[in-house]
């Protein structure tokens, strides 16, 4: 009693739909859904820390959050993550930066002469 009828150029017009026509309408359909997906894992994430928030602050709880960092003396860092306690050093981190330039800026060189050499 509801169902209305469907035109026929309606069917044939969604037969005939070209493969450009359908990758446009897929692609737009992913998009779509990423930002969706997005979305939802932003508003997962705002929601556990608004719950971890509201529930230190009611327990009276003032040691770390579900996601908190702090600074040591010696400018290393401790991260804290969903309760577990992790101590990142810079200073490693930053002489392995320092090797790793070192040695792209060697390659870089050695490219460098090679190339000269050809010409």
């Amino acid at each position: 009693m509801g169902l209305k009828p469907v035109k026929k150029s309606t069917i044939i017009m969604v037969m005939w739909m070209s493969r450009v026509e359908r990758k446009k309408i897929e692609n737009k359909l992913k998009r779509f859904f990423r930002i969706c997906v997005f979305i939802q894992i932003t508003l997962l994430i705002c929601g556990l820390l608004a719950v971890d928030f509201q529930i230190r602050t009611t327990l009276g709880i003032d040691e770390t959050g579900l996601i908190s960092y702090r600074q040591t003396g010696d400018g290393n860092y401790i991260v804290h993550i969903m309760g577990d306690s992790h101590l990142v050093d810079i200073s490693v981190i930053r002489s392995q930066l320092h090797n790793k330039f070192a040695q792209l800026k060697k390659m870089t060189y050695s490219i460098r002469e090679k190339i000269w050499q050809v010409f």
